[in-house]
């Protein structure tokens, strides 16, 4: 009877799966623990894979992991983790989980699917939030991995722009990554929008705007003279030396000009007006001149303008002036040429014009000197300083050229002490008496002669 024991083999009595029996004659199997499982008549139990997991004992098999959970990349798993913030996973069965690739974000635990970041923002890998794109920079997709700098001619005022708005007219920017756009200087405009620069007006030393801003470019202030030759057409607008070859038309498009005799242009010259038109016969040689000061420039010394005499008439805002009235300072007012304009209100108001001051026979001297209007007062001879005497005193000296209409409009003779030029036939430029008994009058020579100086401050 004891011969016909039979003594049972290893895993012989696993005859269901999730238990496992190791040795021989084993009477009964044990069952697998959490995190591993078996087959039928399995010896050993094994462990869950990565992405998979075994939460009671005596598993047949392993389950795959949920989407938004793993196991972090480890074997005999009795249970899945949720994918913390900023980071998901997808698909079933993860054995770990991904970060948020920059330009998503995810918020709370368990995530399948990081969200994009919205058009005006971003973010970095593993984030939790995304962040708005400072001003001066933009992101226009859905899931920018970065935000982008604006272009020149674009700008971003706040935060979490999407785009990049483009240069108003009359403004540039010739930066990237800015967070506002630069009027156009005076002397220049633009009428594009998104523009990285301003154009300058035609001649930058004769002509500019009277505003900063300007859209046009009729905006540009300046003298135009047209020489029209038989075969060709001359557009002039600074000095300019011209032998008359043949007979030529002048036209007087804008501002006042002086032809002078190129041989003697002191005293041989005739003045043109605005508007005129003059038959030039041939064989003359000229020095056509743009008159400037008091014309497109005013002289502030010299009452603030009140001898201003130019043909504008709108207001620095691009008004017009009423009556069809003109820029004018005859009250010497501090704020320069100007006229009355309608109000937004309908009132009528005084307004500045906008136009800019002389350096011209104020800093410099040009021609004889009659036009100096600067404030230089003294001259020098023999190495010795003198200052000069008041011209609406007669000590120490007799001064024949006291304060009148004339005087004051013409050489800008006043009750000043300053240079002037009241004796073009006799003096070639700016001179006055002294205060010193033993010197009557003296030249001042610290005046710079104007030549290739701007004609007024933009």
């Amino acid at each position: 009877q004891q011969a016909m024991v039979l003594h049972l083999s290893s895993g012989i009595n696993a005859e269901y799966g999730g238990s496992a029996a190791p040795g021989n004659g084993s009477t009964t199997c044990n069952l697998c623990s959490a995190g591993s499982f078996s087959g039928a008549g399995a010896v050993n139990c094994t462990l869950c894979q990565p992405g998979s997991a075994a939460g009671a004992p005596g598993a047949a098999s392993c389950d795959k992991c949920k989407a938004g959970t793993s196991t972090q990349d480890k074997e005999g798993a009795a249970s899945c983790t949720p994918c913390s913030p900023g980071s998901h996973a997808e698909g079933t069965g993860s054995a770990s989980c991904s970060v948020c690739e920059a330009g998503s974000f995810s918020v709370g635990s368990g995530t399948v699917i990081c969200s994009l970041c919205k058009p005006g923002s971003t973010s970095v890998k593993n984030a939790t939030v995304c962040t708005l794109c400072t001003p001066g920079t933009h992101a226009e997709a859905e899931g920018s991995s970065a935000c982008a700098p604006c272009d020149k001619g674009r700008y971003a005022a706040k935060a979490g722009s999407a785009t990049c708005a483009k240069c108003p007219l009359g403004s540039f920017q010739s930066k990237t990554g800015q967070v506002n756009c630069t009027l156009c200087a005076k002397g220049s405009f633009q009428d594009n929008t998104g523009m990285a620069e301003c154009i300058s007006c035609p001649s930058p030393r004769t002509y500019t705007t009277y505003s900063e801003g300007s859209t046009k470019y009729s905006s540009c202030k300046g003298p135009l003279l047209e020489i029209g030759f038989p075969k060709q057409t001359i557009t002039v607008r600074d000095v300019y030396k011209v032998d008359m070859n043949e007979s030529a038309d002048f036209f007087v498009r804008s501002g006042d000009w002086m032809l002078r005799s190129q041989a003697d242009p002191l005293t041989e010259y005739r003045l043109l007006k605005q508007g005129s038109l003059v038959r030039i016969n041939k064989g003359e040689k000229l020095l056509v001149e743009n008159v400037m000061p008091n014309m497109f420039c005013y002289k502030d010394p010299e009452g603030h303008g009140r001898f201003f005499e130019g043909y504008q008439n709108l207001d620095v805002k691009g008004r017009p002036c009423v009556d069809k009235g003109l820029c004018r300072n005859e009250d010497s007012d501090p704020m320069g040429p100007h006229c009355l304009v309608k109000s937004d209100d309908g009132k009528l108001v005084k307004s500045p014009c906008g136009i800019p001051k002389c350096i011209w026979d104020v800093n410099c001297y040009s021609y004889d000197g009659t036009g100096y209007r600067g404030s230089i007062g003294s001259g020098t001879v023999g190495g010795t300083t003198y200052s000069c005497q008041d011209w609406s005193s007669n000590r120490p000296h007799v001064n024949f050229y006291h304060p009148n209409a004339y005087n004051t409009a013409h050489f800008g003779i006043g009750a000043h002490s300053f240079c002037r030029n009241p004796a073009p036939r006799d003096v070639s430029k700016p001179w006055c008496y002294t205060t010193s008994m033993w010197v009557r009058s003296v030249e001042c020579d610290k005046i710079p002669t104007c030549t290739n100086q701007d004609y007024f401050h933009h």
